[in-house]
């Protein structure tokens, strides 16, 4: 049982640290769309608040929960910057632009198969529970 309660905290660790990583490169994102996108501060608003609510919550170690529920809010502000990054031509040619959206997706493709393999892990702990509270009775 503490094999996998120890096997549970080490997947919620590299979650986080694997979101933290995604986030990071948002402040190079907005840089390099700078000089390219009208009303850059509107669009960027949003997402700059989030990351403050994130930095918050990881450093207080609050709930998993409350944590991967932030990171879909934030997921889906990056979805909305690159919605409108991709329909400025001159920073799609650019690089660097190029290199943190590759480096986001990438990121993002490895939280998700992350997140399916610690449901499992849960699931199966769930199910140790359940079993051992049944040999008790």
């Amino acid at each position: 049982m503490y094999f996998i309660q120890y096997k549970i905290q080490k997947f919620e660790q590299r979650l986080i640290a694997l979101f933290l990583s995604r986030t990071d490169t948002i402040p190079a994102i907005y840089e390099i769309s700078l000089e390219h996108i009208n009303r850059h501060k509107e669009i960027f608003t949003e997402i700059l608040e989030l990351r403050k609510q994130e930095f918050f919550l990881s450093e207080i170690q609050s709930s998993l929960a409350g944590f991967i529920n932030l990171e879909s809010h934030i997921h889906h502000e990056i979805n909305f910057i690159f919605q409108v990054c991709n329909k400025n031509q001159a920073l799609l040619k650019t690089k660097e632009f190029l290199y943190c959206r590759d480096v986001i997706i990438q990121k993002s493709s490895q939280i998700s198969q992350k997140l399916k393999a610690y449901k499992k892990i849960i699931g199966f702990y769930n199910e140790c529970i359940r079993y051992k509270n049944y040999s008790l009775l």
